[in-house]
């Protein structure tokens, strides 16, 4: 399904009956057409989280108490995307501009000086980010990109390997990495990956998917469930300069409602969370050496704007709720 086709009114009704069974026999690519547009809300949760156990001592006992500190901030804007060009082998050059920008909003828990240098963490991050800008790269039929710049996600200032960004960068975007697998509800797969990564060692990943019904859509559609993971050990003084082992772990989950007529996008839930924990040095008096957790977190909310006005909260839409 290379090329997108006119597909005259009168057949679908037929195609909302039957266009899912014969679905099942292919495999989804992605069809362009030049010209083409399409605006989507876009909605991203950075959340920054600190926990774990303090050791405290009183006259001659010892004891750990535990303690947890976290800030996120959300952010909101307008993604537009259009094909400016499309390539014989169903390549598409993407244009694709951000605007419509709604106001950071933050939360910290609890509200002391820890939780507020955490959340300056966060607004520094994203201080830039709110600003109209436009992105040109190249996405494949099955859904994969190339010449994604920098400037298409948020300045998270991670520590090398930067996973999180990476994920984020492509997560942000209105569409999807296809699986070039045929679509069998029910059928779940999972495979091994591979990955050399800076100030990681031992690396094991694996991604997992499966196809999944998707309802409430006037056209028909399908849903990609995608789970990857990757876990490790971090290398003495990368992340952490404070003695003691430490390990690593990244998981991202993505939920994305397809277009069964041309692999669009239609509405996606994103999310990947980046952890380092920490076993500390043992400490006299304690049975059990304290651990630490750090955790940076992201979620992302794509929804196709072709039924609602998608405008930012500050530009008359109905508040939402936050997941």
């Amino acid at each position: 399904m290379r090329r997108s086709r006119y597909t005259p009114l009168l057949f679908f009704p037929a195609l909302l009956f039957a266009g899912i069974a014969p679905a099942q026999q292919r495999q989804l690519e992605r069809s362009f057409s030049v010209g083409a547009a399409h605006a989507y809300r876009v909605r991203l949760t950075l959340r920054s989280e600190l926990a774990g156990q303090r050791p405290v001592s009183t006259g001659t006992q010892a004891y750990v108490e535990p303690f947890s500190r976290s800030a996120e901030v959300t952010l909101s804007w307008r993604a537009t995307s259009r094909v400016t060009a499309v390539a014989e082998d169903g390549t598409a050059l993407l244009e694709e501009v951000l605007d419509d920008f709604d106001a950071a909003q933050f939360r910290v828990v609890p509200d002391d000086d820890d939780a507020r240098k955490m959340s300056a963490a966060l607004a520094d991050a994203v201080k830039n980010w709110s600003v109209l800008r436009t992105l040109r790269y190249r996405e494949t039929p099955a859904g994969q990109f190339s010449a994604l710049p920098p400037e298409g996600v948020p300045a998270l200032g991670e520590n090398a390997p930067p996973l999180l960004t990476l994920w984020l960068l492509r997560a942000l975007r209105p569409a999807v990495t296809l699986p070039g697998r045929p679509i069998v509800f029910g059928e779940r797969w999972q495979e091994p990956r591979a990955a050399k990564l800076d100030n990681w060692a031992n690396v094991h990943g694996i991604e997992s998917g499966e196809w999944l019904e998707a309802a409430g859509f006037v056209e028909p559609a399908v849903r990609l469930h995608i789970v990857q993971q990757i876990s490790g050990s971090v290398a003495a003084g990368a992340e952490m300069p404070e003695a003691g082992a430490a390990q690593a772990r990244f998981h991202a989950e993505s939920l994305t409602t397809l277009a069964l007529l041309d692999g669009r996008l239609l509405a996606a839930e994103r999310s990947a969370v980046r952890e380092i924990s920490r076993t500390l040095d043992a400490v006299p008096g304690l049975s059990d050496p304290p651990r630490f957790r750090a955790r940076l977190s992201v979620q992302v909310q794509i929804e196709d704007c072709k039924e609602n006005p998608c405008l930012a909260a500050g530009s008359g839409a109905a508040p939402r709720q936050q997941q």
